[in-house]
């Protein structure tokens, strides 16, 4: 028997329609910016609908698209679309997908209304929308773990050789962002035992 400690690379991807769906759970009704206690000054907006996809453009990774219902009377307008584009980031201590970076505007045929809306946004965007947006991988990372342990466990048999052990810890390495989905690529760290049951196969050929 050998006893090692193995690091291991595990691509994961996720698809966008399924952050899509946290961040609708998160982030649909809230109103913007969300009311301090003891704070009279109503919300000048609320989300109606989120949207992400992929960014083609190379300073950044995806595009939020904000539905925003204004409730203020002072900008004339009933409903909006905002659009984040933003660079995503890892917290491994966490385990939350995040904004790193971002750039925020609007799209209507007024460039002044466009200013002003993004202005109000902008002031408010890191504190509520840009902090609301963080998706937490956990449970995600739990069941891959709970995966790897749980076969290890039984002993993975390969070529002259059982694999037992367990899987310790788990990093995100790298964060890739396609125009369909988000890949992560994950370092799995554990200890491993080899009970080596056929010599001669593992040998190479003379």
């Amino acid at each position: 028997m050998m006893e090692s400690s193995i690091i291991v690379q595990v691509p994961i991807s996720i698809s966008y329609p399924a952050l899509e769906g946290v961040l609708k759970k998160k982030m649909v009704g809230q109103p913007v910016p969300k009311p301090e206690p003891g704070v009279q000054t109503p919300p000048y907006g609320q989300i109606l609908d989120i949207g992400i996809s992929g960014s083609s453009t190379g300073a950044y990774d995806v595009i939020l698209r904000i539905k925003l219902r204004i409730l203020r009377t002072v900008l004339k307008r009933d409903q909006v679309d905002l659009y984040v584009f933003a660079t995503l980031g890892y917290d491994n201590a966490t385990q939350q997908l995040f904004v790193r970076k971002f750039k925020m505007n609007s799209r209507t045929s007024s460039g002044f209304y466009n200013a002003a809306l993004e202005m109000l946004i902008n002031n408010a965007a890191y504190n509520q929308i840009i902090k609301k947006a963080r998706v937490n991988l956990s449970q995600i990372i739990s069941e891959e773990l709970n995966k790897a342990n749980s076969r290890l466990e039984e002993g993975l048999e390969l070529k002259g050789v059982k694999v037992l052990g367990a899987v310790q810890g788990v990093r995100v390495q790298d964060i890739i962002p396609q125009q369909d989905k988000v890949s992560l690529s994950f370092e799995l760290q554990g200890n491993l035992e080899l009970e080596i049951d056929d010599l001669i196969s593992l040998m190479p050929a003379e």
